[in-house]
């Protein structure tokens, strides 16, 4: 037995006029229930994740993984409304022209889908911004070293990758193959800064033991707070600032090429 049935999977697979209405909406009321089962969780263990602000669309058909609408019911947590605004600022987004766009910052999302559910941080390529400070980080041996550290304590069923899309690319490591020699280091040695998707997380087929509505909901939140040493380690703030060792590396690049 799975908290989201396979009838909830299938009406996701139907196209809005064609799909199962009934069906629908219990799996979008289902992922909101869960929202308000996990959301305390993430407060009282002090975790700075937060839904999108405007209640109405908590939960939305765009994944910070696609950017174009889909089928999938997706339900983003990432930072406040006043940071996520300070950080497009600092990335030239006049303020006057909107809300803030969830794709362009890290963004841990659970996202169901006609054949699958996974929990996910993505690191979309408009999230250039942290996509540098990342970088940047990873120029320090020590903090390289962290961040292969905590991959590499992760469950081994996690899979990583730098792939564009809301289904499982073949092009993956799971968190087991990482941890043969240097794999995980040449993966990251191709890596580029507003070219590609960086991407961890959990998969799961519809009847995954781990969906039962017994197990869902600590399974969804030791999840989170898995992949949240993740992305707290790779998110820009004014405290965990390494855009200059980003600019250094950019200027020596430039040297090495000329």
């Amino acid at each position: 037995m799975s908290y989201f049935t396979y009838q909830e999977h299938q009406s996701l697979a139907a196209g809005h006029g064609q799909r199962d209405d009934v069906h629908f909406q219990s799996a979008y009321n289902k992922l909101l229930e869960l929202h308000n089962a996990v959301h305390p969780r993430l407060r009282n263990h002090n975790l700075d994740l937060h839904p999108r602000w405007q209640k109405a669309s908590i939960i939305v058909h765009e994944s910070a993984a696609a950017l174009e609408p889909s089928s999938a019911l997706v339900l983003p947590y990432f930072r406040s409304r006043e940071q996520a605004e300070m950080v497009e600022g600092l990335m030239g987004k006049d303020q006057f022209l909107g809300g803030v766009d969830t794709y362009r910052h890290p963004v841990i999302e659970l996202r169901l889908m006609p054949d699958s559910f996974a929990i996910e941080l993505v690191l979309s390529r408009y999230a250039w911004w942290d996509q540098q400070n990342f970088i940047g980080k990873l120029e320090l041996p020590h903090h390289r070293t962290t961040f292969r550290q905590i991959l590499l304590e992760m469950d081994d069923d996690y899979r990583f990758g730098f792939w564009q899309g809301i289904e499982l690319n073949d092009m993956h490591l799971t968190t087991a193959e990482m941890r043969r020699g240097r794999i995980l280091d040449e993966w990251m040695d191709t890596f580029a800064d507003g070219k590609d998707w960086l991407r961890v997380g959990r998969w799961y087929e519809p009847e995954s033991p781990a969906l039962h509505p017994s197990h869902l909901l600590v399974e969804v939140f030791e999840t989170i707070k898995t992949l949240n040493k993740l992305y707290s380690f790779l998110l820009w703030t004014s405290n965990n600032n390494f855009q200059d060792f980003y600019e250094r590396r950019q200027q020596y690049s430039r040297r090495m090429y000329a």
